[in-house]
Protein backbone atom coordinates (compact mmCIF):
# COMPACT_ATOMS: atom_id res chain seq x y z
CA UNK A 1 0.00 0.00 0.00
CA UNK A 2 1.09 3.51 -0.66
CA UNK A 3 0.62 6.42 1.68
CA UNK A 4 -0.16 8.97 -1.03
CA UNK A 5 -3.83 9.67 -1.57
CA UNK A 6 -5.48 9.59 -4.98
CA UNK A 7 -4.90 13.24 -5.76
CA UNK A 8 -5.96 14.83 -9.05
CA UNK A 9 -2.30 14.92 -10.11
CA UNK A 10 -1.93 11.20 -9.53
CA UNK A 11 -5.11 10.48 -11.45
CA UNK A 12 -3.92 12.68 -14.34
CA UNK A 13 -0.60 10.81 -14.40
CA UNK A 14 -2.39 7.48 -14.57
CA UNK A 15 -4.71 8.72 -17.31
CA UNK A 16 -1.71 9.86 -19.37
CA UNK A 17 -0.07 6.46 -18.83
CA UNK A 18 -3.28 4.75 -19.89
CA UNK A 19 -3.48 6.83 -23.06
CA UNK A 20 0.17 6.03 -23.82
CA UNK A 21 -0.53 2.34 -23.33
CA UNK A 22 -3.53 2.56 -25.65
CA UNK A 23 -1.36 4.29 -28.26
CA UNK A 24 1.28 1.55 -27.99
CA UNK A 25 -1.30 -1.23 -28.25
CA UNK A 26 -2.92 0.58 -31.19
CA UNK A 27 0.39 0.63 -33.03
CA UNK A 28 0.72 -3.12 -32.52
CA UNK A 29 -2.81 -3.71 -33.80
CA UNK A 30 -2.15 -1.44 -36.79
CA UNK A 31 1.00 -3.43 -37.61
CA UNK A 32 -0.92 -6.69 -37.29
CA UNK A 33 -3.53 -5.43 -39.76
CA UNK A 34 -0.96 -4.81 -42.54
CA UNK A 35 -1.43 -7.24 -45.39
CA UNK A 36 1.41 -9.77 -45.73
CA UNK A 37 1.76 -8.74 -49.39
CA UNK A 38 2.49 -5.15 -48.34
CA UNK A 39 5.10 -5.96 -45.71
CA UNK A 40 8.68 -5.10 -46.59
CA UNK A 41 10.27 -4.92 -43.15
CA UNK A 42 10.26 -1.16 -42.76
CA UNK A 43 7.01 -1.26 -40.83
CA UNK A 44 8.92 -2.89 -37.98
CA UNK A 45 10.68 0.44 -37.36
CA UNK A 46 7.36 1.81 -36.19
CA UNK A 47 6.93 -1.10 -33.80
CA UNK A 48 10.45 -0.59 -32.47
CA UNK A 49 9.91 3.15 -31.97
CA UNK A 50 6.56 2.70 -30.27
CA UNK A 51 8.07 0.09 -27.96
CA UNK A 52 10.87 2.49 -27.03
CA UNK A 53 8.18 5.11 -26.43
CA UNK A 54 6.41 2.68 -24.12
CA UNK A 55 9.53 1.61 -22.23
CA UNK A 56 11.07 5.07 -21.80
CA UNK A 57 8.01 7.25 -21.19
CA UNK A 58 4.87 5.25 -20.49
CA UNK A 59 6.14 2.48 -18.22
CA UNK A 60 7.98 4.82 -15.80
CA UNK A 61 4.94 7.11 -15.71
CA UNK A 62 2.67 4.18 -14.96
CA UNK A 63 4.93 2.84 -12.20
CA UNK A 64 5.40 6.26 -10.59
CA UNK A 65 1.67 6.92 -10.76
CA UNK A 66 0.79 3.59 -9.18
CA UNK A 67 3.39 4.05 -6.46
CA UNK A 68 2.39 7.66 -5.86
CA UNK A 69 5.98 8.87 -5.91
CA UNK A 70 7.61 11.76 -7.79
CA UNK A 71 4.25 12.81 -9.20
CA UNK A 72 5.50 16.12 -10.60
CA UNK A 73 8.18 14.30 -12.62
CA UNK A 74 5.61 11.70 -13.68
CA UNK A 75 3.29 14.52 -14.77
CA UNK A 76 6.08 15.95 -16.95
CA UNK A 77 6.51 12.52 -18.52
CA UNK A 78 2.74 12.39 -18.97
CA UNK A 79 2.78 15.69 -20.83
CA UNK A 80 5.48 14.27 -23.12
CA UNK A 81 3.37 11.16 -23.67
CA UNK A 82 0.31 13.16 -24.66
CA UNK A 83 2.34 15.50 -26.87
CA UNK A 84 4.11 12.70 -28.76
CA UNK A 85 1.04 10.50 -29.16
CA UNK A 86 -1.20 13.35 -30.29
CA UNK A 87 1.42 14.67 -32.69
CA UNK A 88 1.78 11.21 -34.21
CA UNK A 89 -1.96 10.67 -34.55
CA UNK A 90 -2.82 14.21 -35.64
CA UNK A 91 0.29 15.87 -37.15
CA UNK A 92 -1.66 18.99 -38.14
CA UNK A 93 -2.05 20.12 -34.50
CA UNK A 94 -0.15 23.39 -33.99
CA UNK A 95 2.51 22.31 -31.54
Amino acid sequence: MTSTAWTPLRIAVLVAAGLGTAFWLGSLVQWWMISPRSRDGFELMGIALSTVFFLVLVLPTLVLGLMGRWLVFAAALGVAIIALASDTLWPWLPW
